[in-house]
């Protein structure tokens, strides 16, 4: 029966087998389930925004990273590029501090927690700009390592595969065809 807004039920006693008109509230029950739920979304919201600021942080140290590398990489676009993501943080972090405020932490704490989850951008960044400066003389050693590895792909499967259909040589010749056009472009485009 609802009464004054509040849902109780009758309840059926263990010891006898009949009803007695016995009220229970609901209401704890119902509260407490969703301020679980509301909980678990506020967490998930403060994750998914943490997790986002991961590959912003990447993207300002790789611009900064890349400064002089070509003539479009410059200290000012990294600026430019840390300054507009800089501004954008700003709601992000409303966006963690509010809910955590409105489910009854205190404001400093809501301030703080919204600041930590802006805080793996540097962290990120410091990575993106190290990666583009320990990458750059390791490129060509992986670029050669990925066309080696297709190389042998085409050999060890490909080509045995062709074996079986009775094309096998037609395979073989055309996949060193196929490699002497390459690196004919590699050496003529350079």
């Amino acid at each position: 029966k609802v009464e004054n807004g509040e849902v109780y039920q009758r309840r059926r006693t263990p010891n006898t087998g009949h009803t007695e008109e016995q009220e229970v509230s609901t209401k704890p029950q119902e509260q407490m389930s969703q301020s679980g739920s509301s909980w678990r979304r506020i967490v998930l919201l403060i994750l998914a925004i943490t997790i986002h600021n991961i590959p912003e942080g990447l993207a300002v140290g790789v611009g900064f990273g890349a400064v002089g590398k070509t003539p479009s990489a410059t200290f000012e676009s990294a600026r430019n590029l840390a300054i507009g993501i800089g501004i954008q943080n700003f709601p992000e972090g409303l966006a963690v501090s509010l809910p955590l405020r409105g489910s009854g932490m205190s404001t400093w704490r809501s301030f703080w927690y919204g600041q930590l989850s802006g805080m793996v951008e540097p962290l990120a960044g410091l990575l993106g700009a190290v990666a583009v400066v320990l990458a750059e003389p390791l490129l060509p050693y992986a670029l050669a390592f990925a066309a080696g590895a297709m190389v042998y792909v085409v050999v060890d499967d490909i080509i045995p595969e062709a074996q079986v259909s009775g094309n096998g040589k037609l395979a073989s010749w055309t996949s060193i065809l196929g490699f002497v056009v390459m690196m004919s472009l590699d050496v003529g485009l350079g």
